[in-house]
């Protein structure tokens, strides 16, 4: 992976760079992307959606300079670039988009030891929510997070998302 350290499994499984951690996180998006396409329609499904879309950002920043006045100039704001890894349109409801975000986790590694695993995930769980969640219910659109171990383990929104996603295959195959 080109650090220099020694190569062994665990800092394969935990290396925050490159390599193994990215080929898990972006097959497990394409995964869900093409299991939530087979359910639902090619069309309701988009990978790496922007949390605000560009436009509307643009459209923000055009009416806060529109509405400035010399007493109250207005103050730059920086463009929200934070992604998801994948859209579905109409998932938990009807006419309503929702966000899902991976992460891969090492439950096993130093900094985890001493801590159940099912609560590093519902921690990490909560991370994503923080940053996710008032920016998407702010447009109307859910959010969950995707958040696995290294070893197979299912946080418990992504168990919901899972086992959802299996009824609505299960729907369509019948």
């Amino acid at each position: 992976d080109g650090c220099g350290k020694r190569g062994d499994v665990e800092h394969y499984l935990s290396y925050p760079v490159g390599g193994l951690r990215n080929i898990r996180h972006d097959e497990l998006g394409r995964t869900f992307a093409t299991h939530a396409k087979d359910a639902l329609s090619k069309a309701y499904v988009r990978r790496e959606p922007r949390t605000i879309p560009s436009g509307e950002q643009r459209q923000d920043r055009n009416s806060n300079a529109a509405g400035a006045t010399a007493t109250s100039p207005s103050t730059p704001r920086h463009e929200d670039r934070t992604r998801g890894d994948v859209s579905v349109y109409g998932f938990w409801a009807r006419g309503t988009d929702c966000m899902f975000d991976v992460r891969v986790t090492d439950t096993s590694a130093k900094s985890y030891r001493k801590k159940d695993p099912r609560k590093v995930l519902e921690t990490q769980e909560k991370e994503k929510k923080d940053k996710y969640l008032r920016k998407c219910l702010e447009r109307r659109k859910h959010f969950t997070p995707l958040v696995f171990s290294v070893d197979g383990m299912a946080g418990r929104e992504a168990k919901k998302a899972m086992k959802h996603l299996a009824s609505m295959l299960a729907e369509k195959w019948e």
